[in-house]
């Protein structure tokens, strides 16, 4: 019978050394100085954080002593009781002069383009043996109302005077309601006076008295050319 003894013993074995002392000591020192410089880079971007803060905070309290200064500078006013009053009186006399507006605009005022162009029209219409004495217009809120007096030679020139005068720009849209023709009057002595004694070489020619007066015309007193 056999028997095999082992007489081997591992502690005689050869041992590999994976890290030497050396390498140990090379590597401790690697990662201390990698250490060191993420050590310096940090406290390098922490002394920019701080810079900025500081910076921030500064540009913090100079925009509030600002502040505090505008707020001393420009103070909120308390409510002027007269500049209400002022702006209510404004708003008043815009309202009226808008309501006035709208009164010319609307004719309320009558013929607000004055009276010339009357009066260039008897003018330009003028016919031989009929003159005017007398002119009244009134500029009332339904327009102006002529009222015409004159002498005329002959009768039949009241009526061709009238034609021409309906020529006229002015007198468009109006129309004359009356015509009153009589004989001229004869003016009465004075009490106490003698009466004149006509001459009979010289005898003076007949002329008549007429008068015209446009649609719903009262007793014209805004202008009186005579």
């Amino acid at each position: 019978m056999s028997q095999q003894i082992n007489l081997f013993n591992p502690i005689f074995r050869k041992q590999k050394k994976y890290f030497s002392s050396l390498t140990m000591l090379q590597a401790l020192a690697i990662i201390g100085f990698a250490c060191l410089l993420l050590a310096g880079d940090a406290a390098r971007r922490l002394r920019a954080l701080q810079e900025q803060a500081a910076a921030t905070d500064a540009l913090l309290v100079a925009r509030q002593q600002k502040l505090t200064e505008f707020r001393v500078q420009f103070a909120p006013r308390q409510k002027s009781a007269g500049l209400a009053a002022e702006i209510v009186a404004a708003q008043d006399e815009l309202a009226m002069l808008a309501s006035a507006t709208a009164t010319i605009e609307r004719g309320g005022f009558g013929d607000t383009h004055g009276f010339s162009g009357y009066f260039r029209a008897f003018a330009r219409q003028s016919v031989a043996g009929l003159w005017l004495t007398g002119v009244d217009i009134d500029a009332g809120p339904s327009g102006a109302q002529l009222g015409v007096q004159g002498n005329t030679l002959q009768a039949e020139l009241v009526p061709q005077y009238m034609q021409r005068l309906a020529t006229e720009a002015v007198m468009r849209g109006k129309a004359f309601s009356s015509l009153n023709i009589g004989g001229a009057a004869t003016p009465a002595p004075a009490v106490g006076a003698t009466a004149p004694v006509p001459a009979p070489a010289a005898v003076a020619p007949a002329f008549l008295h007429f008068s015209l007066q446009s649609s719903g015309a009262a007793a014209p007193q805004s202008l009186v050319a005579k």
